[in-house]
C-alpha cells in the first residue's frame, strides 16, 4: 500500500491559508505532495490536442491521456501518478463557453490537478490523501467548511450505495451533516454508454461560510470499479482511482477571493488590458453589461487561445478556436477600442506565456509562433470583414432579425448561407443538411438561425442524409477491401520491412524472408485454385504469412522486388497493397508462369535493395527538410509529402510568411549540412501516450495509433535531436547515406509552398544536366550581348527567341530531366535580362525605322502621307507615332499605314487652328467610325486609331483617297500650307 509521508511546509499553523500562496505555489504544492511525499510519478500535461482520441477536439479532463489505461488497452510503468493537465472546454457535454464572463468561475481553459492509482491503492487512501492535503498546512482549509458527497446507489444500474466511502469519510472525521448522499446523475461517473465506470465522491467547500448554502465543488474522486456492458454491469477485478481538482477554484479559495477571476491567474492579464486601453480598471462587477464582463471574457479567451496555439492547434483545422480568436479581436476593438485588435491579443499571449511558462515550457518556446498565428488570423479576419460587410448590410436590411448574429465570428459560409435563406424565404423549413453540407454551418448555428427566423428545422433530413453518406463511405470501403475475399486469412506479419543490413560501403541489403504462401488471388479478388491462365489472366496477387515489403503509407511509395521458389524460379513483385481492415498484404505479380506457384508452400521474399535505398534516402531527407523549415520559419506545418526512389515532394504551410527561391536555396544548404554531419538515424517504438512526455514533431490534428514509431536523428556533437518525428516509413541509418540533396522545383503562393528535391545519385545527374543547360543559356546570352542597334535583324531576334523558348521548355519539363533550383534561378535571370534587352533593342529599331519613314514625308509646312516601312519589327501591330513625331517639328501631320489587316491613322493639327467640322465628319465617315476625341498636347491636339480592313487593295485605295482629300480640303486652309 502507499506510504504516507506528509511533510507540510514549515509554516505557522495559526496562519490562515488565504494570505500568502500564489497560484504557482498552490500548483507546486499539489505536485510535490503527491510526487515527493507520497510516491507518485509526475506525468507532464499532454497537449490540449488529443493524440489518440478522435472522439474529442480538445483534451477536456485530466483523465484523457490515461483513457487507454482505464480502458485496459495498455499499462503504465508507474502504478500511481499525478499531474496538472491543461484542459479546454468549448463544446460537447462539458461546454462552458456561453457561461464564460457571466459568473466568477467558469472558463474555456483551466488546469486540472489530479492523481491516479492504477490498481495500487483504494478508496480509503484516495480520500485520506485528498483530505490531508486540503486541511493540513500550508492549505489549512478548516474541516468544518468541507462537505463530501457519496453515491447513494441506483437500481436501474443495479449498483448499490457506496457505503464503503461513506464509512471512510466518517472515519476521517467528517460529520454526518457534512455528508450528502446523491444518485447516479451527481455521483456516478461513466466514460461512455459502455466501458469503465464507477461511483465518485466529491469534496465541496462552503465558501464563503454560510452554513452549507454556498457549496462549491473542489475535488472529484472517481472509483472506476465497474465495466458497463450492453445489458449488465460487471465488477472489475482491480479498480482505478481517477481524481480531478480545478486549480482556478482552489486558488480562489486559498487566496480568499470571491471569484476565480480575482486571483493572480487573471490579475496580471487585466493589467495588460487596462494598460492598453486606459478606459477603466477591472472592478469585478457582474451586471452582465459592464466592461468587467468583457474583461473576463477577453482574459479567459486569451489564455485558451495562447495555450491552444502553443500546443500546435491550428485555427484552420478547428473552427471553434478560429471563432474564439475572431470574437477576441472584436472585443478588443469594439469594447476596449484597441486598433488593430491583434496587438492586444499578442500582449495577452506574452503575459500568459510569462505566467504559465514555468509549468508549461512550450508556452515560452512557441511564444513567437503563437503571436505570428494571431497576426495571420487577424489578416484573414480583416479580409473577410472587408469582403462580407456590404453583403451583410443588405442581409440585415432584408431580414432585420439576423442583427443578433455577428457574421465575423461565424464560419466563412455563414453570410452566403443567410443569402441563400433570404432568396428561398418561402421555404417552410430550414434546410439543415444544405446549410451543414454546402455552407459548413454547425448544428448549433443552424438551430439559432431557425429560432431567429421562426421556422422549424428539418433535423430528420440532416440525420438521414448524413447516415446515407456514412453508408456510402462504408460500402465504398468494404467494396475496396472485400474485392479480395481475405476474411479467413490471418494478418500478414510485415514487421520485417524495417530489417535492413547496412554494409561498410554505405549500401543496404534487405534480408531474404522465407514465408508461407497462404493464397493466390486473381484480379477479381477470387482465390485461385485451378491453373487456368486463359481464365485467370497473367496478373495475380500472392498472400504470405510474412513479408519484408513496405506498402504505400505516410506518403512513401511501396517496395518492389522478387519472390523465388525453392527451385529458383523468380517472379517480379511489381507492387504491394495492404487491406487496412485486416492487415493482409497483397503481392502483385505479372507472369504467365504463375500457375506453378499453386504447388508451392513457401517462397523466398526479397525486396529490391537499390529501390528501397532510394526510398529511404528520400524519406530521411523529408524529415531533415521538415526540421530545417521548422527552425527557419517562425511557424509552419507539413501539409503533405510524397516519397519516391531518390525523389521527394514536400508541401508546407506559410501562414502569411514569404518564402522565396532564395530562401529555398538557404534551406537546401542547411539540409546538405545535416546530411554531411553524419547524424545517426534510429527507429524507436513508443505508445501514443508517451508522445506527451517527449519533444517530437507531429502533424496537427493527426490521430496516432497506440503504438507509434519514432525516427530519431540525434547529433552527438550538439547533444541534441536534429529531428524527432513520428513516422511509419523506412529510413537510412546515417544521414551520410542520403549522399546529397538538391532542390529541383519550387512552387509557392500566399498560403503554402511545395519543394521537390532529389537525393543520392540523382543529384549528380541533375547537376550535370543543369550545367549543360547553363552552357546553352550562356550561348544565348553571348548572342544577345553581341546584338546592337546596328546589327539587329528579324532573323537574329527569331533565333534568340527560339533559343529562349527552348530553355523555358526544358526548365519546365521536370519529368524528363531534373535541374537544380540554383541553376534554374541563374538561367531565368539570364532569360529575363535577354528578353529585356531584345524588347529594348526592338523598340529602338522600330522607332528608328518608323522615324526614317516619317522623315521622308515631312515638308516645310506639313507632313502627310502613307508610311511605308519594314513591318518585320511591327509584329505587335503597333505604330508608335508619338515617339517619332518630334522629327516633323511643329507642323500639322497625318500619317497612314497598313499592316496585319488594319489601317493605322495618326492625325495632329495645331491647337489654335479651328476644327473644320464638315471635313472632320467626312474624315470619320471615310473610315466608317464615330468621331474620336482629340487629346490636347502643348501646342497641338492629336488623335490616333486603327480600323480593320482585310482587303489590302481596298485599304490602300482608301488611304490614297484620304491623303488627297486632306491636302485639298483641309491642310490647304491651314495657315502657311502650300499645295
Amino acid at each position: 500500500m502507499i506510504r504516507f509521508k506528509l511533510k507540510p511546509l514549515n509554516v505557522d499553523n495559526r496562519k490562515r491559508f488565504r494570505s500568502f500562496l500564489s497560484s504557482n505555489e498552490i500548483r507546486a504544492r499539489f505536485i510535490d505532495y503527491f510526487v515527493k511525499e507520497n510516491d507518485h510519478k509526475y506525468i507532464k500535461s499532454s497537449p490540449v490536442v488529443p493524440y489518440n482520441d478522435p472522439t474529442i477536439a480538445f483534451v477536456n479532463a485530466g483523465m484523457c491521456q490515461f483513457k487507454s489505461v482505464l480502458l485496459g488497452q495498455r499499462t503504465l510503468a508507474a502504478n500511481c501518478v499525478a499531474n496538472s493537465q491543461k484542459c479546454i472546454r468549448v463544446g460537447g457535454k462539458h461546454n462552458d463557453l456561453d457561461i464564460v464572463g457571466s459568473d466568477g468561475y467558469h472558463h474555456t481553459f483551466f488546469e486540472m490537478l489530479g492523481n491516479w492509482s492504477f490498481g495500487h491503492y483504494g478508496k480509503a487512501e484516495a480520500c485520506h490523501l485528498a483530505w490531508n492535503l486540503l486541511t493540513l498546512p500550508p492549505f489549512n482549509i478548516p474541516p468544518e467548511q468541507l462537505y463530501c458527497t457519496v453515491f447513494n446507489g441506483d437500481r436501474t444500474l443495479d449498483v448499490e450505495a457506496d457505503n464503503e466511502t461513506l464509512q471512510i469519510w466518517k472515519h476521517i472525521g467528517v460529520n454526518d451533516d457534512h455528508i450528502v448522499m446523491n444518485g447516479a446523475n451527481d455521483n456516478f461517473w461513466e466514460m461512455g454508454e459502455t466501458g469503465p465506470c464507477g461511483p465518485c465522491t466529491e469534496i465541496h467547500i462552503d465558501y464563503p461560510p454560510s452554513g452549507g448554502k454556498n457549496l462549491i465543488e473542489l475535488w472529484n474522486i472517481v472509483f472506476i470499479q465497474y465495466s458497463r456492458e450492453k445489458n449488465t454491469m460487471r465488477k472489475l477485478p482491480n479498480y482505478f482511482i481517477d481524481t480531478g481538482m480545478g486549480l482556478e477554484r482552489l486558488t480562489m479559495v486559498l487566496q480568499d477571493k470571491t471569484s476565480t477571476y480575482d486571483t493572480d491567474l487573471f490579475s496580471s492579464i487585466f493589467n495588460i488590458i487596462f494598460n492598453a486601453c486606459r478606459i477603466s480598471k477591472y472592478t469585478g462587477l457582474y451586471d452582465g453589461t459592464s466592461l468587467d464582463t468583457y474583461y473576463r471574457v477577453l482574459a479567459d479567451h486569451g489564455r485558451m487561445i495562447t495555450v491552444a496555439l502553443s500546443d500546435n492547434m491550428l485555427p484552420s483545422q478547428n473552427h471553434k478556436l478560429r471563432r474564439l480568436i475572431r470574437k477576441s479581436f472584436i472585443l478588443a476593438e469594439t469594447n476596449f477600442k484597441i486598433q488593430p485588435g491583434y496587438t492586444l491579443m499578442c500582449d495577452i499571449a506574452n503575459e500568459v506565456s510569462n505566467s504559465l511558462g514555468n509549468v508549461y515550457p512550450e508556452l515560452i518556446k512557441n511564444n513567437e509562433k503563437v503571436k505570428h498565428l494571431i497576426k495571420h488570423e487577424y489578416a484573414i479576419f480583416n479580409k473577410l470583414r472587408m469582403s462580407v460587410s456590404k453583403d451583410w448590410k443588405m442581409i440585415v436590411e432584408e431580414c432585420p432579425m439576423l442583427k443578433s448574429f455577428n457574421p465575423y465570428e461565424e464560419c466563412t459560409g455563414f453570410v452566403p448561407a443567410c443569402n441563400y435563406l433570404i432568396k428561398h424565404k418561402n421555404m417552410s423549413n430550414i434546410p439543415a443538411f444544405t446549410l451543414y453540407d454546402a455552407f459548413g454551418l454547425e448544428k448549433k448555428t443552424i438551430g439559432r438561425l431557425a429560432e431567429v427566423m421562426g421556422k422549424p428545422v428539418s433535423w430528420n433530413e440532416l440525420d438521414e442524409k448524413l447516415k446515407q453518406l456514412q453508408t456510402k463511405t462504408i460500402k465504398h470501403t468494404e467494396r475496396k477491401s472485400n474485392n479480395y475475399m481475405t476474411g479467413n486469412i490471418p494478418k500478414t506479419d510485415d514487421s520485417f520491412k524495417y530489417e535492413v543490413i547496412r554494409n561498410n560501403n554505405e549500401s543496404y541489403l534487405s534480408p531474404v524472408v522465407i514465408a508461407k504462401l497462404l493464397a493466390i488471388f486473381d484480379i477479381n479478388g477470387n482465390i485461385v485454385t485451378e491453373p487456368d491462365i486463359k481464365q485467370q489472366g497473367d496478373m495475380v496477387s500472392l498472400v504470405l504469412d510474412k513479408t519484408s515489403f513496405y506498402c504505400k503509407a505516410g506518403g512513401q511509395q511501396n517496395d518492389i522486388g522478387i519472390v523465388t521458389t525453392n527451385n529458383g524460379i523468380v517472379f517480379d513483385v511489381i507492387g504491394v497493397d495492404k487491406i487496412e481492415e485486416n492487415g493482409v498484404v497483397l503481392h502483385h505479380i505479372k507472369s504467365r508462369n504463375w500457375p506453378i506457384l499453386l504447388s508451392e508452400k513457401e517462397l523466398h521474399v526479397q525486396v529490391d535493395s537499390n529501390n528501397r535505398l532510394g526510398l529511404m534516402r528520400a524519406h530521411s531527407s523529408v524529415h531533415i527538410l521538415n526540421s530545417v523549415l521548422n527552425s527557419y520559419l517562425v511557424v509552419t506545418t507539413q501539409l503533405s509529402s510524397c516519397v519516391k526512389k531518390d525523389f521527394m515532394s514536400f508541401t508546407f504551410a506559410l501562414f502569411g510568411q514569404t518564402f522565396s527561391p532564395k530562401d529555398a536555396l538557404v534551406v537546401e544548404e542547411k539540409v546538405k549540412s545535416v546530411i554531411q554531419s553524419a547524424v545517426s538515424v534510429k527507429r524507436t517504438t513508443v505508445t501514443s501516450n508517451d508522445l506527451n512526455q517527449i519533444n517530437v514533431t507531429l502533424l496537427p490534428g493527426e490521430v496516432y495509433p497506440d503504438e507509434v514509431h519514432l525516427i530519431d536523428m540525434y547529433s552527438n556533437v550538439d547533444d541534441a535531436y536534429i529531428s524527432r518525428e513520428a513516422c511509419c516509413g523506412t529510413h537510412v541509418q546515417n544521414t551520410l547515406d542520403v549522399i546529397d540533396f538538391c532542390i529541383v522545383q519550387y512552387k509557392c503562393n500566399i498560403n503554402e509552398c511545395t519543394i521537390m528535391a532529389v537525393t543520392g545519385p540523382l543529384c549528380t545527374n541533375a547537376r550535370v544536366f543543369g550545367q549543360q543547360l547553363l552552357g546553352k543559356s550562356n550561348f544565348v546570352e553571348d548572342l544577345a550581348n553581341s546584338t546592337n542597334l546596328n546589327n539587329i535583324s528579324p532573323t537574329k531576334v527569331r533565333l534568340l527567341m527560339d533559343n529562349m523558348n527552348q530553355l523555358k521548355s526544358e526548365l519546365k519539363n521536370i519529368s524528363q530531366n531534373y535541374i537544380p533550383l540554383k541553376v534554374q534561378i541563374q538561367i531565368n535571370k539570364k532569360i529575363f535580362a535577354i528578353e529585356r534587352k531584345i524588347q529594348k533593342l526592338t523598340k529602338e529599331k522600330k522607332i528608328q525605322i518608323l522615324g526614317d519613314a516619317v522623315k521622308i514625308l515631312c515638308k516645310d509646312n506639313y507632313a502627310v502621307g502613307y508610311v511605308d516601312c519594314d513591318v518585320a519589327y511591327l509584329n505587335d501591330n503597333c505604330y508608335d507615332f508619338e515617339n517619332v513625331i518630334h522629327i516633323c517639328g511643329e507642323i500639322p501631320c497625318l500619317f497612314l499605314a497598313y499592316n496585319k489587316e488594319h489601317i493605322h491613322v495618326y492625325l495632329r493639327i495645331p491647337k489654335e487652328h479651328p476644327e473644320d467640322v464638315d471635313w472632320l465628319n467626312n474624315f470619320w465617315n471615310k473610315f466608317d467610325i464615330k468621331p474620336i476625341k482629340f487629346k490636347n498636347k502643348i501646342q497641338f491636339k492629336a488623335t490616333e486609331f486603327k480600323v480593320k480592313q482585310v482587303d489590302k487593295y481596298m485599304a490602300l485605295k482608301l488611304i490614297d483617297n484620304v491623303i488627297r482629300d486632306v491636302k485639298k480640303y483641309y491642310f490647304s486652309n491651314v495657315k502657311g500650307f502650300d499645295d
